[in-house]
This record gives C-alpha cells, sequence and structure tokens, in this order.
C-alpha cells in the first residue's frame, strides 16, 4: 500500500514461536528482549529496546500449512504471507495470497476470510471497523450482515481488547463514517447500552436531530474542525493539535477521548427531559446526569482514573461556553473558565464548537456559529500567550495570615484564588493593591 514507518513484523513458523524467539533474542544480544504472548498457540515478542524501537511476533502455525493458517485469519487482506528470505532478497511479487486479499487492497475492502470469521473472534467485528477508519476502506457488504448475527459475542470479550479497538477507532481522523455503520450494525447497543435511550429522544427548536444523532453528528463536527485547524485558528492551531494528539496514558491521544466524550455529553437528555407549562421541551441538569453515565461507563471500559476525570469535567461543562453565542464576553468570565478547566480548556472549547455546528434548528441563530468561532479562537489565542509567561504572586497566604490573622483552612484559599483572578484580570498589578483588595474583600465578609 506504499504505507512507510511501521516497526513491526509478524512471523509464522511450524515450531514452537515461544522457544525460537528467545533462541533468536539470546543470539542478537542485550537489546533485544522476548515477551511471552500465549502460551497455548506458541506465541511470543522479540521486542528491540534500542532506536528506533520495534518488534517482531512470532508465532505457531494455527494449521498443517501456511496457506490453511492464512485461511484461518480474520480479513483477506490481513491473510498474506511471504517468506522471510523472499521479504530478506526483497522478492515482494512472491506473496502468499489465498483469500484474494491484494485485489481487496486495491479495490478498499475489508471482507473476512471465512463465515465464521466473527464466530471465532468477535472482536474482529470490532476490527473491521478500524480497518474502515484507519485505511478509509469499505466493508463487503457480505461481511456486513455477518456483524448483526454475532456481534452479542462482543460481551464475552474481555473488556482491555474491546477498548484498545474503539480507541483505535476513535484516535482516526475520520471515524465518522466507521461510527454510523457500527450504529447500523447495533454495536453501540451491546457496547454502550446506557446511549440507547438517546436514540429517538426528540429535542427543541435549537436541535435539527434528535440526541442520538446529534451526539454522532458532534463527532463529525469535531472531525472537520480539526481538519482545519490551521485555516480556522492560523498559529494556534498547532497547540491545538499539541493538545489533541497529547496523552494521558501512553497509546491513547485525547482525541479519541474527545470523541467519546462527545458521544456521551447529552447521555443525561433522556432521564432530564420534560416539557415546561409554554410546550417547549428542557432538559435542566442534563449534564450532571451525563458526567454520572460517562464515569460509569468509561470505568467499565477500564480507562484511567485521569483520563475519566479530564473527560468527566469536559462533559459536565459543556454547557458553561456558551457564553461565546452571546452579545459580549466579559474577560472575567472567560478567566473564570480557564481557571476552572486549566489545559483542558482547550478540549471543552473543541467540544463546544463541535455541539454547535451539530446543533442547526430553527431557533438558531444567524452566524451564531461563526461569531463562536471567532471568539474561540481569541479566547485560546490569549491562553496560550500568557500560559508560559512567569507570573509572581503578589501576596502569599503566609502574608494574609501575619496581617489579617487569618487561619488557613478554605476561607484563606478562596481569598488567595480571588486574589489571583483579581491579578489575572490585571485589576491589581503590586503588593499594595493586592492586600488593599484582600482588606475589601474580607470586610465584605469574603469567603464565609
Amino acid at each position: 500500500m506504499g504505507r512507510h514507518g511501521d516497526k513491526d513484523l509478524d512471523v509464522a513458523v511450524n515450531d514452537d514461536g515461544i522457544d525460537l524467539a528467545k533462541r533468536i533474542a539470546d543470539s542478537l544480544g542485550a537489546e533485544f528482549a522476548v515477551v511471552p504472548l500465549d502460551a497455548e498457540h506458541g506465541t511470543a515478542r522479540i521486542v528491540v529496546r534500542a532506536e528506533p524501537h520495534g518488534y517482531v511476533d512470532i508465532s505457531r502455525f494455527k494449521a498443517a500449512t501456511i496457506e490453511e493458517d492464512l485461511a484461518l485469519r480474520d480479513f483477506t487482506i490481513n491473510a498474506l504471507a511471504l517468506k522471510v528470505s523472499d521479504l530478506l532478497e526483497s522478492r515482494n511479487h512472491n506473496v502468499i495470497d489465498v483469500a484474494g486479499g491484494q485485489s481487496d487492497i486495491w479495490a478498499r475492502t475489508v471482507r473476512v476470510c471465512s463465515r465464521n470469521a466473527f464466530a471465532d473472534d468477535p472482536l474482529r467485528i470490532l476490527r473491521a471497523f478500524r480497518f474502515m477508519a484507519r485505511l478509509g476502506f469499505e466493508i463487503a457488504a457480505e461481511t456486513l450482515t455477518l456483524i448483526p448475527k454475532n456481534v452479542e459475542g462482543l460481551k464475552s470479550v474481555a473488556t482491555e481488547r474491546v477498548r484498545d479497538e474503539l480507541i483505535a477507532i476513535l484516535e482516526s481522523d475520520s471515524s465518522f463514517p466507521a461510527l454510523m455503520k457500527m450504529d447500523e450494525a447495533s454495536l453501540f447497543a451491546v457496547v454502550f447500552p446506557e446511549l440507547t435511550p438517546m436514540k429517538g429522544c426528540e429535542q427543541n427548536d435549537f436541535h435539527h436531530l434528535d440526541v442520538w444523532f446529534h451526539s454522532l453528528e458532534a463527532v463529525r463536527q469535531m472531525e472537520l474542525i480539526l481538519e482545519t485547524l490551521s485555516s480556522d485558528f492560523g498559529e494556534t492551531g498547532e497547540k491545538i493539535r499539541a493538545y489533541v494528539t497529547g496523552e494521558i496514558v501512553p497509546r491513547r491521544q485525547r482525541l479519541a477521548l474527545l470523541k467519546l466524550a462527545a458521544l456521551f455529553h447529552d447521555s443525561g437528555k433522556p432521564a432530564a427531559r420534560f416539557i415546561d407549562a409554554g410546550g417547549r421541551v428542557r432538559f435542566f441538569g442534563h449534564e450532571k446526569i451525563s458526567r454520572r453515565i460517562f464515569e460509569e461507563s468509561a470505568s467499565r471500559l477500564k480507562l484511567s482514573n485521569k483520563e475519566i476525570k479530564s473527560m468527566a469535567d469536559i462533559v459536565d461543562g459543556h454547557m458553561r461556553p456558551t457564553m461565546f453565542t452571546a452579545r459580549k464576553v466579559s474577560a472575567k468570565a472567560i478567566n473564570r473558565l480557564f481557571r476552572r478547566f486549566e489545559k483542558d480548556v482547550v478540549g471543552l472549547l473543541i467540544l463546544f464548537l463541535s455541539d454547535l455546528a451539530a446543533t442547526q434548528g430553527p431557533a438558531r441563530r444567524p452566524g451564531e456559529l461563526e461569531r463562536a468561532k471567532e471568539r474561540v479562537a481569541e479566547a485560546l489565542r490569549t491562553l496560550f500567550q500568557t500560559e508560559n509567561q512567569p507570573r509572581k504572586k503578589l501576596v502569599s497566604g503566609r502574608d494574609l495570615i501575619a496581617i489579617f490573622q487569618m487561619e488557613s483552612g478554605p476561607r484563606l484559599g478562596k481569598l488567595l484564588n480571588r486574589l489571583s483572578e483579581l491579578q489575572d484580570l490585571q485589576e491589581i498589578g503590586t503588593r499594595e493593591e493586592a492586600l488593599a483588595a484582600a482588606r475589601k474583600l474580607l470586610a465584605a465578609h469574603y469567603g464565609e
């Protein structure tokens, strides 16, 4: 396919792969280590410790011959083999192709090797959508028809395996088409049953889609926003991209987590929905319910506590940036938003814009999205310009305790935070001004 850069290799042998891997690693020296992967199937990994890092997986045939082994693989595009000797001599035309995998690569098609592929390992269902998302391939029609018949088997698959495939799908730049196909195949009902009530949950006149399809559309809009960062945000776009592609834990980009947050940001709406006296549909407090649903689902998916906290805060706070759609936004309100969400304000604002772009009902005011995007870009530009500038505190907690006979505790913390906020807003700039502000706040019984 001309996709270069992979540093891993899969080797199949008619022997015990673990023993062979150990002998190879021993012969190569200390820079190579062996990790047994599957004792039952004789599979091990040789890891290259030095730069550039890479690995070789060695596994025993699952059948008597390599041809029969390939026929048991998941998809035709993966059922290709080349003798090691041919590989070393660059005789790449000698590919062993028992299932038509090369033709499917040129046709950009994901096709199972057999009708039993998903029954043998239901995780292959998610892998099919991963290849679709990452490679831009289509899944063959006959392969799609097999998915609903085997989707319940995903319930028996180890959670970590399901999580890793979902993350891989969401990390793709264009995962929306795959998510739509997954929905048609009833995957979300199995993987995230908590989202099922969103389907058919009608919204108010600000929306043109029900809650579920609005959330899927928010993912699509997020991908479009991230695709045009340079043109829409200028130099700030690179900072946004660095945040989005960053990792809270190794090998899981925030990009995937933000799309997950987009899917869950309105998950509390079905429970919060009511019709007021004027006949309008309302969802008061849905963000708190959405947070709880996300936390429970993410915990079951075995995301880390840091990932769950970061994205749950964004889900919970996704309504707060609506101030950017108002006629005027105060610097104080923006500063408070930055202080509350810190670096995750970037993710919060990207979700906000995605949510807004996916909300295009008749009650939406013309030009609102464009105005909000301009204000968000300006706010982020200010944030990135000031975040690396060292700022000296004007007064310390010890100063306040000594001068005002305060005690250490929540009230002192609130006062320090308020003084810091006033400094951010450039309303105070000297020690004397900070003490005068503190005296005024304490006189008004601040923090009590």
